[in-house]
């Protein structure tokens, strides 16, 4: 079992994550099934719209989310990013995508890792090109 706990500071100022917690990360969603504890976007709470779905972080950077009434493949990754104009910090991101127009379409972004533990997963996106905000929690199912 990987014990790992990855805090970031919100005020960004000494935040310098290594390729190797990055890797941690990897090694901890891929690691058992996973639950949407909370997701809030754009200032709306929306977590009642994922509490059907387990999520498998697979291989290959495979995603699948399961519910009672349809299973959506998407893709994930983890990196060590070197920021971009509305990311310009050194820190690990949590990106995921779903090929689907419908309410897991929503959660498809690159979020900022705030925490992580072998047990949870805390993400944020701050202000994106199409100026949406979220958080997003997973916890292990």
């Amino acid at each position: 079992m990987v014990s790992f706990v990855l805090a970031c500071d919100t005020d960004r100022d000494d935040l310098e994550l290594s390729e190797a917690e990055a890797n941690e990360l990897n090694l901890i969603v891929q690691e058992g099934e996973w639950k949407i504890t909370s997701f809030t976007h754009n200032n709306v709470q929306n977590t009642a719209d994922y509490t059907d779905y387990v999520f498998v972080f697979e291989d290959a950077n495979n995603l699948t989310a399961t519910s009672n009434l349809d299973e959506v493949g998407g893709t994930w990754r983890v990196s060590n990013d070197s920021g971009d104009e509305f990311d310009p910090y050194n820190d690990v991101d949590f990106h995921i995508f779903f090929n689907s127009a419908g309410k897991l379409g929503e959660l498809a972004n690159n979020y900022d890792v705030i925490a992580a533990t072998n047990n949870e997963i805390r993400l944020v996106l701050g202000e994106n090109a199409d100026g949406n905000t979220a958080s997003l929690t997973f916890s292990k199912n």
